[in-house]
């Protein structure tokens, strides 16, 4: 599956100008620091994770990307801000930052040494951030591939410090502790009643909300309130679910499922998590903040079939961003 959470704020100025054309500019692009709490390591992950074992903690590395707007949201909210996500985080974990793009080395074992940039290759690091927890023999407990609000991020912590994935997964976990009151959800006219999926002749998007979500009002009162968006989306069906209901409806499959099946397959732990199909075929899973242009590029990589000229979304994002700015269109990263 084509899962697409985070997209690097990378920017390729490459294209062939045609005469008298004005260069469209890209903003939106943030500077961060790293919290300076962060363990001062050696980048020996066999001694760092021994350390963490002695005082019961876990290791977290958290894999960020210089400019990336959803880099800074997540490290200003969740480790910055004196809140109780930072002071669970100090308390329970040691945390070490690695670039995805950086050049310092990493031991990853007595027999591995490569820069970070080569080990988030060899990790399947596509998306920033990228938040991984380890055991004690180096297994990926959980990977969040994107920004989480604080108070997502602290359920998440205590479902690692608890050890709870020893017995279930994070999708689980989450149904059982969430608050279900923290939103209501927004009526949008394009929304449609669909219970036979299977029959859908457009692309589709598929929508997952419940109470606990604690993005659902920004996707809807500035992401689907964006021009670009709402063009974008025009081309799709869509259709959303309660995460919680067992109300039948017949999957692209043609198999009967309910919302909250269909949520425990696919394992999703954040809301909205949206699945984009094309002819019937998962192409892509939002399951993490994106903004307005990469949202709606993302939108247009499904439905102008795109994938299927691309090896992924970013490398499109790429060839595209450099198609618009040549146009003299200007792009936003960040809202």
């Amino acid at each position: 599956m084509l899962k697409i959470y985070k997209i690097f704020a990378v920017i390729v100025f490459t294209s062939i100008l045609s005469y008298g054309a004005s260069i469209g500019k890209v903003s939106g692009a943030t500077e961060h620091e790293i919290p300076t709490w962060f363990k001062q390591s050696f980048l020996d992950i066999t001694e760092d994770l021994a350390e963490a074992s002695k005082n019961n903690k876990h290791l977290m590395l958290f894999i960020d990307l210089d400019g990336c707007p959803y880099c800074t949201k997540m490290l200003n909210e969740s480790f910055f801000a004196k809140n109780q996500t930072s002071d669970f985080i100090k308390k329970h974990f040691d945390v070490i930052n690695l670039n995805v793009k950086g050049d310092r080395e990493v031991t990853w074992d007595q027999n591995t040494t490569l820069s970070e940039k080569d080990l988030a290759i060899r990790l399947g690091i596509e998306y920033s951030p990228t938040v991984l927890f380890l055991d004690e023999n180096k297994k990926v407990i959980l990977r969040l591939n994107g920004y989480r609000s604080a108070q997502n991020f602290k359920l998440i912590l205590e479902y690692v410090n608890g050890k709870h994935y020893l017995n279930m997964n994070l999708a689980s976990f989450l149904a059982g502790v969430k608050n279900k009151t923290l939103y209501t959800p927004i009526q949008n006219k394009s929304f449609q009643k669909i219970k036979d999926l299977s029959k859908i002749n457009t692309p589709l998007a598929l929508i997952i909300e419940d109470g606990s979500c604690t993005q659902c009002e920004y996707f809807h009162k500035t992401t689907l309130k964006n021009k670009d968006v709402i063009d974008e989306f025009s081309k799709f069906a869509i259709v959303r679910f309660d995460a919680n209901s067992d109300e039948e409806f017949i999957g692209t499959d043609g198999i009967k499922t309910t919302p909250k099946q269909f949520v425990k397959k696919m394992d999703l732990d954040y809301r909205p998590g949206i699945f984009l199909y094309d002819e019937g075929k998962l192409v892509s899973t939002i399951d993490a903040l994106l903004y307005s242009f990469h949202f709606k590029e993302l939108l247009r990589y499904v439905s102008h079939k795109e994938y299927n000229n691309y090896s992924g979304f970013l490398a499109y994002l790429s060839v595209r961003q450099s198609q618009l700015t040549a146009a003299g269109i200007n792009i936003d990263l960040s809202k």
